[in-house]
């Protein structure tokens, strides 16, 4: 799941630098975002809730797993890409994030390193290495809260696709991915960037 909204979704939206970052939270319309997800999973009977480090991320799954008697535990590895461009806008961050792709279509993701200094190789191993202690655990039916960018770059590496595709797949605020892991760790991509509150993307379409 990537959590609730924590920002105006405009290009011209300013977003937080690399102080702010971690403690970003949620905004109103990102609490009823996740609050209509958790609500949509009421059902489902999770076992556990995983989180990243970083505010907004730990508020949403605190939210998700609260009706099922359920705090987070929290995992750095699964926090958000350190991508904090000059001008700070959502452009800007866009802009960043193409150029990312390119250069994952040029060169190994290992030579691919972000405003952190360290490589898209590196960020993706440590991403795994976190599911794979969640998946280790007792839980037969766990969440997992995390960020676009982070989710973007699991999610292509699960489905096969080459990682410098990591853009084509969409992850709404607050959306859910469905992923079941059969017997060897084999990952069953059943369902992405599922929003209970417009499950057609309706809003989102262009007019």
């Amino acid at each position: 799941m990537r959590h609730g909204q924590t920002y105006e979704p405009r290009l011209d939206a300013p977003m937080a630098g690399a102080a702010e970052d971690p403690e970003l939270p949620l905004t109103e319309a990102g609490r009823a975002g996740v609050v209509a997800t958790a609500a949509a999973m009421q059902h489902l009977g999770l076992d556990a809730v995983h989180s990243s480090t970083f505010l907004r991320s730990r508020e949403t799954a605190r939210i998700v797993g609260e009706p099922h008697g359920l705090a987070p535990t929290t995992f750095p590895e699964l926090t958000e890409l350190r991508v904090y461009p000059e001008g700070g806008t959502l452009r800007d961050v866009a802009r960043r994030y193409l150029a990312i792709a390119r250069e994952l279509a040029a060169k190994p993701a290992q030579d691919v390193r972000l405003d952190c200094g360290r490589s898209v190789a590196e960020i993706l191993d440590g991403a795994h290495a976190a599911l794979h202690r969640i998946l280790g655990g007792e839980a037969r039916r766990a969440l997992v809260v995390a960020h676009g960018g982070i989710n973007r770059l699991l999610l292509t590496s699960l489905l096969g696709l080459p990682l410098e595709r990591f853009l084509a797949v969409d992850q709404d605020f607050a959306c859910v991915n469905v992923i079941d892991f059969v017997q060897g760790g084999y990952a069953i991509v059943r369902a992405i960037n599922v929003t209970p509150r417009d499950l057609f993307k309706a809003a989102e379409a262009p007019a």
